[in-house]
C-alpha cells in the first residue's frame, strides 16, 4: 500500500473521529499572557526531529528566565534524550522509542494515561507535520492552552494555532512564533542553546589525544540523511571531503545521528584522509566533538544546523529536495551549495567558499 493511500485513510479516520475528540476536551477558554505564569506546568511534545529541539531551546530558556517557578516536562524520542539533559530549564524528561507511538501499542496507551493524570496547564506541540499519535498526547493532557503550528488537522488537538507566514523564513527564527502567540517579545536578548562547559572540555581532550598538533585543521563531516529525506551521492561527497582535507592538510571527523553502522562504514572506506578514530556514544558527545571542528561539511542534516548555531564555518551540500525554509539567512559563516541532478560538485568552488569563510572567521 502506498504512502499516499495510507495518508488518505488516516485523514478520513481523523475526520470521522474529530467530533468525538472535541468532546474529550470540551471548550475550556484561555487568556494570554495570563494563563502562563510561575505556577504553570508545561509539557513539550517533540516531533522526533533533533533540529526542532535546538530551535525550541531558546523558547524554553526565555520562559524559564521570566517564570522561574514554571515546571517543564519534555516528551522526547529516546535517541535525543541526551540533548534534553543539556537544557537547564527542563525539570523532567519522558522518553519513548519511535515504535511506542503507535495506536496499537500497549506502551502508547500507558503513556496516554500517564500524561492524563499529570495536570499540565500548557502544552507545546513541536513540528509542522500532522501526527495523530502525538496530537492525541496533547489532547488527553486536557491542558487549557495547547499551542502548535497550523497543520492538516489543528483543532481540537491544538487550540492556540500558529499560522505560518507566507514569507519563506529559516526554521530557527520561525520557531520564535511560539513566543509571539504568548504575547512575549524577547527582542535580541533571547538565550540560545549551548553545550555545557564540561562536555566541551571532554571533546577538546579527545581531539587533542588524537591530533596533538593544535594547528592541524579538523573537518567534521556528516554524510547522513537530510531534511528532504535524501542523501548526497556518497562517492561524490567522499571525493570532495578527500580533496578538501588534502589541500588543507586536515584531519577528518565523521559524525551522523541517522546513518546506520553499515552506512557509516561504507562512507568511511571511501575517505582516504586521516580520520579521527573517536566514536561518540550519544548525541551529546557527538555535538561536543562537532563544536571542536574548524570546518563542517554536511548535507541538510541535524548536525549541519547545530554547526550553524555554533557559528562554525560550514558548507551545506543541499539537494533539490531541500526546501528553502532550511536555508540559514544572514550567516556569513555558512555557504550553501545546492546540487543539480547529474552535475558534479566543483571542488574548486567548494575550496573557494571555504577560503572566504575562514578568512571571515579570522576577522571576527
Amino acid at each position: 500500500m502506498s504512502t499516499t493511500t495510507l495518508t488518505h485513510r488516516r485523514d478520513q479516520m481523523v475526520g470521522i473521529l474529530t467530533p468525538l475528540f472535541s468532546r474529550m476536551v470540551g471548550q475550556a477558554s484561555f487568556s494570554l499572557p495570563g494563563d502562563i505564569n510561575n505556577q504553570s506546568r508545561v509539557l513539550v511534545v517533540d516531533s522526533g526531529d533533533l533540529t526542532e529541539l535546538l530551535f525550541f531551546a531558546p523558547i524554553l530558556n526565555h520562559l524559564k528566565r521570566r517564570y522561574p517557578g514554571m515546571r517543564v516536562t519534555v516528551l522526547v524520542r529516546e535517541g535525543n534524550g541526551e540533548l534534553i539533559r543539556t537544557l537547564e530549564p527542563i525539570n523532567e524528561m519522558i522518553s519513548y522509542e519511535p515504535e511506542h507511538l503507535s495506536l496499537l501499542s500497549s506502551t502508547y496507551f500507558a503513556l496516554l494515561r500517564r500524561i492524563k493524570t499529570r495536570g499540565f496547564d500548557i502544552v507545546f506541540l513541536l513540528g509542522h507535520e500532522f501526527s495523530l499519535a502525538r496530537s492525541l498526547v496533547v489532547l488527553v493532557s486536557k491542558a487549557r492552552l495547547r499551542i502548535g503550528f497550523q497543520q492538516t488537522f489543528t483543532y481540537p488537538f491544538v487550540n492556540c494555532e500558529i499560522r505560518a507566514s507566507r514569507k519563506v523564513e529559516y526554521e530557527a527564527p520561525r520557531a520564535l512564533s511560539y513566543l509571539s502567540v504568548l504575547g512575549q517579545s524577547p527582542g535580541d536578548s533571547i538565550p540560545a542553546w549551548k553545550l555545557p562547559e564540561a562536555d566541551v572540555r571532554w571533546a577538546t581532550q579527545m581531539i587533542h589525544f588524537r591530533s596533538p598538533n593544535k594547528d592541524t585543521m579538523l573537518i567534521a563531516v556528516d554524510p547522513g540523511m537530510g531534511k528532504g529525506n535524501h542523501r548526497l551521492v556518497e562517492a561524490a561527497f567522499a571525493h570532495v571531503v578527500n580533496e578538501v582535507a588534502r589541500r588543507h592538510g586536515a584531519k577528518i571527523l565523521i559524525l551522523s545521528n541517522n546513518l546506520d553502522a553499515k552506512g557509516m562504514a561504507r562512507f568511511r572506506s571511501q575517505v582516504k584522509g586521516s580520520v579521527i578514530d573517536v566514536e561518540p556514544r550519544n548525541v551529546k558527545e557527538a555535538l561536543a566533538l562537532l563544536s571542536r571542528a574548524s570546518l563542517v561539511l554536511a548535507g541538510n542534516t541535524d548536525y549541519f544546523h547545530f554547526a550553524v548555531s555554533m557559528r562554525l564555518p560550514t558548507i551545506g551540500f543541499f539537494t533539490r529536495f531541500d526546501a528553502a525554509n532550511w536555508f540559514p539567512k544572514s550567516t556569513p559563516w555558512v555557504q550553501i551549495i545546492q546540487g543539480v541532478r547529474g552535475q558534479q560538485v566543483s571542488v574548486d568552488e567548494v575550496c573557494s567558499k571555504i577560503d572566504t569563510m575562514l578568512h571571515l572567521a579570522q576577522q571576527r
